[in-house]
């Protein structure tokens, strides 16, 4: 199983932050929300691989924000940003989605503390890491996710209840 970086800078991207808050909140209440991204690996990625979603750029927190599963092989579509390029895209089964402007997320700086040789600030969406980096990823995803999971599980209890205070909490403009 690989472990793939997707990177989203919602200050040029298609996808906006307000797009983003709305999926966690129908992820938190419905339980399923598959979306699709696009991929720089594709001949590498598959079905069953896992994935990180990082955000990037300058505005708010960046770091971690999304865990979950790929549900799909890479497929071509087209081109998100109106270039008329094959772009090639995954479906996504997020398991965990966070706002980064609400809660704490597994920080670009830590990520690029541990893993010095892969830029955890930009580049490409949709890349496969090393077998090694997979691993220590995955281990830093979890110590994250359990030392914050009482906050986590509050933010997914407040979307059930309707009180979508911390979703929606000061949403910059991006």
């Amino acid at each position: 199983m690989n472990s793939v970086i997707l990177k989203w800078n919602p200050a040029i991207s298609s996808y906006s932050m307000q797009h983003y808050l709305t999926d966690i909140m129908n992820l938190n209440r419905i339980g399923y929300h598959e979306m699709n991204w696009s991929v720089w690996d594709y001949e590498k990625i598959h079905k069953d691989d896992r994935f990180y979603l990082l955000k990037v750029g300058q505005y708010g927190q960046t770091g971690i924000i999304a865990f979950g599963f790929i549900s799909s092989n890479p497929y071509t579509g087209s081109d998100w940003r109106g270039k008329k390029q094959i772009i090639h895209y995954v479906n996504l089964d997020p398991y965990v989605m966070l706002n980064p402007d609400a809660l704490p997320i597994l920080s670009t700086e830590r990520l690029q503390a541990e893993m010095p040789d892969f830029d955890f600030t930009g580049g490409h969406s949709g890349v496969v890491l090393t077998d090694s980096y997979a691993e220590k990823l995955n281990l830093l995803w979890w110590d994250f996710y359990n030392e914050n999971r009482t906050t986590l599980f509050e933010q997914a209890m407040n979307c059930h209840t309707g009180d979508d205070d911390l979703i929606y909490s000061e949403v910059p403009t991006y």
